[in-house]
This record gives C-alpha cells, sequence and structure tokens, in this order.
C-alpha cells in the first residue's frame, strides 16, 4: 500500500462513489494497526469507494501547533502541509482514524493532526457553538483503537468511557459531525493467537461495509432529493 495514494475501486466513466479518507498513526510499518488500516481499505475497494491512507509518521507529520497557527491570528492562513491535508479531508466523505492507546490517549502525533488539521481556523468559541467545521461538517467519524490490555481492565480503569468521550463525542459535536464509530480492539500482543486477530480483522471489514452502506444510502438520497 502506497500512502496517500487515492484508490478507487471504479471503472473510467463510472459513477462517482463516496472516498473514505483513513489517518493512520503507528510508527511501526508492521504493526497490526496497519493491518486494521489494510482490512477497512480492502473492504471499501471491494464496494466501489474511494479510498485515501494518510499515514502519519510517513509523511512526517509535525504536530506541534506554532503560535501563527492558531485561529485567534490576525491573518491566519494555514501552512503548506495543512493545507495538503485539508484538501485530502475536504474530498473526503467519512473519516477513519487508526490508532494505538498509550497511556490512555491517541498517540501525540494524532493528537497534533486534530489541533493543525481538523482544527485549522477553528476557535474554542466555534468549538462551543458547534459552528461545524467546513470540511468536516455532516461527515461520520470512524475510529479504530487497540490496545494490549483486555477490554475488561480498560473498562474498569474507565479508559473506555473516557477514551469515547474525550476524543470520539467531543470532536464529533464540537466539529458538526455527522456520528462516530468507535471499534475498540483488545488483547493486539505479539504473541497473540491468529484467531483472535483474524476475527478483529473480520470486525474491521464489518464496520467498513457498514459505512460504505451508510454512505451509499446518503449518496442515494441525495439523487432522489435533487
Amino acid at each position: 500500500m502506497m500512502d496517500g495514494l487515492v484508490t478507487t475501486g471504479r471503472a473510467r466513466g463510472e459513477q462517482i462513489r463516496p472516498s473514505h479518507l483513513i489517518v493512520y498513526a503507528n510508527p511501526s510499518p508492521h504493526s497490526f494497526d496497519r493491518a486494521v488500516v489494510d482490512a477497512y481499505r480492502s473492504s471499501a475497494l471491494e464496494h466501489g469507494h474511494g479510498v485515501v491512507v494518510r499515514d502519519l509518521y510517513e509523511l512526517g507529520f509535525d504536530p506541534v501547533l506554532r503560535a501563527d497557527e492558531r485561529p485567534s491570528t490576525a491573518g491566519w492562513t494555514p501552512r503548506a502541509d495543512v493545507m495538503e491535508e485539508l484538501v485530502h479531508l475536504r474530498s473526503a466523505d467519512v473519516l477513519v482514524l487508526v490508532y494505538p492507546i498509550w497511556y490512555g490517549l491517541p498517540p501525540a502525533i494524532l493528537k497534533g493532526y486534530v489541533d493543525r488539521v481538523l482544527g485549522a481556523g477553528y476557535s474554542f468559541r466555534d468549538l462551543h457553538d458547534q459552528k461545524g467545521q467546513l470540511p468536516l461538517a455532516g461527515k461520520p467519524l470512524v475510529s479504530f483503537s487497540t490496545s494490549g490490555l483486555p477490554l475488561s481492565w480498560l473498562s474498569e480503569k474507565g479508559q473506555v468511557l473516557s477514551l469515547r468521550e474525550i476524543f470520539d463525542v467531543y470532536l464529533w459535536r464540537g466539529f458538526g459531525m455527522k456520528q462516530s464509530d468507535h471499534v475498540m480492539i483488545e488483547n493486539i500482543v505479539p504473541n497473540m493467537c491468529a484467531a483472535h486477530a483474524a476475527a478483529q480483522l473480520e470486525r474491521v471489514r464489518a464496520t467498513a461495509a457498514r459505512t460504505c452502506a451508510m454512505l451509499d444510502g446518503s449518496l442515494l438520497s441525495e439523487v432522489f432529493e435533487s
């Protein structure tokens, strides 16, 4: 898979289909998270949808928000790397995040993507008022997080609810997105059972298929309404 490559499952001249933007945040090119990306991508392609993968570590994405990038800065304009990401974001019909849970939160590079790209030109007042971030408004958010620990332990420590609330729901509501779906994948360790790994990837493919069906339904509704 080539990161950043636009791939579609349709032939030339066919109707334009929805596009999925997958943002991947794991430094290992051989991680289980990479397998999650590949499983989601292949399922979306099988349904005739377009897919763009942005591997933040491979891209060398800078997660640090500079003072002149803050929305309150006079004459604000996004930097070149952020502008490139915004192009992909505007073209996408759904945003898909894939990342491991590190010390209770997503990797810092993904938080930097939120700060610099998702929040580009969007102030805390806009967030409070749920004004709707134009590149994101009305689009679904789908997240896949992985952990080496069991879900029961994560739930006992409040991890499941807290991650859902402070990352998914907060972004979904604050940016005016359509909805939020989060698949938490537990017990991801180097010596895990092959059957467990296969079952988790099947969950990923099923989520991708469900998302594709939802997007196809939305597209069909738009056609009839027009």
